[in-house]
Formats: C-alpha cells, structure tokens, sequence
C-alpha cells in the first residue's frame, strides 16, 4: 500500500521567499516529505487544489498568550509604564479560566491564519504548564524572572528552581533590565546559557533614563515598591550592562523590539554578537505610541530579523501574517524580506525541523499578503 499522496496547488512559496505557480507536496503521515515546482512526480495518487497559495507554517518569534485576556484593554499611545500598570491593575480581575479560554481562542485564530510556532514569554508558571498541554501550541516557552529588589527576586528563585529541574524544556529568562535584577540575570545567565533566551530591549527611551536612576520607569517600580539602585548599573550604557552581566553570552538571543536603539547601540550590538537576531512587533509598538527610526540602522546590521506580535494587549491577534501586512505598508522591507522572517530565517535560527513544519492553504487567495489576510488557511493534511 502506498503512504504517499501528492497535493498540487497553483501558488506556493519558495525557499527563496518567492512565489511560483504550479507547487507540489509528497505527504507521509500527514507531513510534507518532499516538495518541487512544475511537472510532479509520477507513481503517486494526486489531489489538484482549487486555486489559491500554499504556504509553510509561519513563525511568531515574540508573543504573551497568557495576556490574551487584556484584548482591549490598553489604550493607544499609552507607552510601556502606563501598559505595565494597566496589565497589573487588569490582570487581577480576571479569573484563571478566563484567561486560559481567551489564550486557546488566540492560538486558534492565530493558527487559522498560518502561523503554527510560537516563542511565549510567560510569567506565571501555571500557565507555563497549561500552554505546555495545549494541543494547538507548538514552540518554546520562556519562563520570564520579574523582580527588581531583593528578597522578591531570590524568592522567585527559589520558587522556580524545582519546576526548571523537572521541565527542561521550559527556558528561564528575564524581562528587560528594568524588569529582571542582577541576582535574576546570574540564575539566568547560568541555567541557559547553552540554549536561547529571549528579552525586551530599548522598547522607549524611558530605558534610557532608567539607566540614570531617573524617569518614569524609577517612579513605577518605586510605586510597586520594586526599585532598588543596583550599583552593577551605575554609569553604563544598556549594552555594556548587559555585557557585563553575562546576558549576551548565550547560544541564540532573541532581541525584541530595538524599537528606540539609537545608532551606536545597534553597532555596539553588531560589533558584541552579530549572531544574534532582533524581533520586530511593529503594530504593537505603533499601538503604544512608540515612533521607530532606526529602520535603516536595522536594516543593514548583521542581526537577524524574525517576526513577533506581542500579546492582544497590545496587538490584534497572534497572526504572522496580519503582522506581515502592517510592515509590508511601512515600505521599509521587500515582501520577500518579510515572508523569511516568518519561516525560512525562523526555522534556520530557532533550529525548527523542516521536517515537522505544516503547510496551509489559503483557498482563492492571490499570492499577496494583503489577499491571503482575508482568507481562513486549510491545514494540508
């Protein structure tokens, strides 16, 4: 008995981040085995799609799904300080079910639009243990360490420690560093260093300031009596602080946002670890109010550019896809730029087997982003 079926389509996607007409797809056991243009191979029993585009799994290299319950709940132009207080306030009002509902809707739609992997950076560990049981989730989870002040940030240590033993798969990390002390950056620094780690990084100039023991960061954590002036800090750019801490001396490191680096922080970051890749949110950072001018600097370092949403606090959905077509209308990077941000480039540097990857079919859509946003994709199974 033969396993193998051959799909053909009429729009699919290349390696090379480019459509061509007249894809084909050998499928074994429900995953592409083989996959080529033009005339297909015979001996195989053949299904020819009606017209549309086929595309593999894209990648969402920066999302919150425990926040999908705050959908609406973040006013535009609000910026980072207020978005904090506002999570915190919110977030104890809703119950666990509440938010575990809103996150598996999340995922869903996210998924009905092609994007399948996932880098979620969570705070709370029960919901790390719910996300890791969800059959619709697939990708890595980030644990994030928040605390700014001894003894908090040593008892989440502690707390942590037994759960990080028994679940290896689940990474520690930080938040940013206005989110994460010292003490947490060494636990970090130590327990991940051989894998990946994934942190906000001059999303406002707020972080700055924050480096000068002034502004509105200093006054929120002194309001959630969170603050403590950490010598280690003193006197040092972000980067060199970093650096210093250990904290950009990891196998993979996950950049998100760079939405306020200024031009000697990115080179600082090319010349430190160009081996690194950089996660732009585009329409969460727009919702905030925070305006990007480093486009070009971005563009030109050796960092690689992966894709993310951030949570539906602050963006609309989970998809890739939507997010493809907000930063296709910035003009500042080619369509093809974008469609390898959200797989091939993703694969490569999140080290996702090709082998496991799904594609979808997006029935009757063009081979354009814009198209295929109005179109629930079909899973090639």
């Amino acid at each position: 008995m033969n396993i193998f079926r051959l799909i053909q389509g009429q729009w699919g996607l290349t390696r090379d981040a480019e459509f061509r007409k007249d894809p084909w797809y050998i499928l074994a056991a429900n995953r592409v085995v083989d996959a080529g243009f033009g005339k297909p191979p015979k001996g195989f029993f053949s299904n020819k799609l009606d017209e549309g585009v086929i595309i593999p799994g894209l990648v969402n290299s920066h999302s919150h799904i425990e926040l999908s319950s705050l959908k609406d709940k973040i006013s535009p132009g609000s910026g980072i300080v207020e978005m904090a207080r506002r999570i915190q306030a919110e977030r104890a009002k809703i119950s666990d079910i509440d938010i575990r509902n809103a996150a598996i809707t999340a995922v869903q739609e996210a998924r009905s639009f092609g994007t399948f992997y996932f880098c979620d950076t969570i705070n709370d560990t029960e919901f790390a243990s719910f996300i890791k049981g969800l059959p619709a989730f697939h990708g890595n989870r980030y644990l994030e360490l928040l605390g700014f002040k001894n003894p908090s940030d040593s008892e989440r240590i502690a707390k942590i420690k037994p759960m990080l033993e028994e679940d290896m798969t689940l990474l520690p990390t930080i938040h940013s560093v206005y989110g994460s002390s010292p003490t947490l950056m060494n636990f970090v620094r130590e327990k991940a260093r051989s894998t990946s780690i994934s942190f906000h990084l001059l999303e406002s100039p707020e972080e700055i300031d924050f480096m000068h023991n002034t502004g509105a960061i200093v006054d929120f954590l002194k309001s959630i009596n969170q603050y403590t002036q950490h010598r280690e800090m003193s006197n040092k750019s972000i980067v060199d602080y970093l650096n210093q801490m250990g904290m950009l001396s990891f196998k993979k490191l996950l950049l998100v946002h760079l939405s306020s680096a200024r031009r000697e922080g990115i080179a600082e970051l090319n010349e430190l670890i160009p081996h690194a890749a950089w996660v732009l949110c585009h329409r969460s950072n727009k919702h905030l109010g925070i305006e990007r001018t480093n486009w070009e600097a971005l563009k030109l370092s050796p960092m690689k550019l992966l894709l993310g949403t951030d949570s539906l606090a602050t963006a609309p959905n989970l998809s890739i896809l939507h997010e493809m077509r907000a930063i296709e209308q910035t003009n500042h990077f080619s369509t093809s730029e974008l469609w390898k941000a959200a797989t091939y480039d993703a694969y490569e540097y999140l080290e996702i087997s090709t082998s496991r990857i799904p594609y979808y079919f997006f029935p009757g859509a063009l081979p354009e982003i814009s198209s295929m946003c109005q179109v629930r994709a079909q899973e090639l199974i």
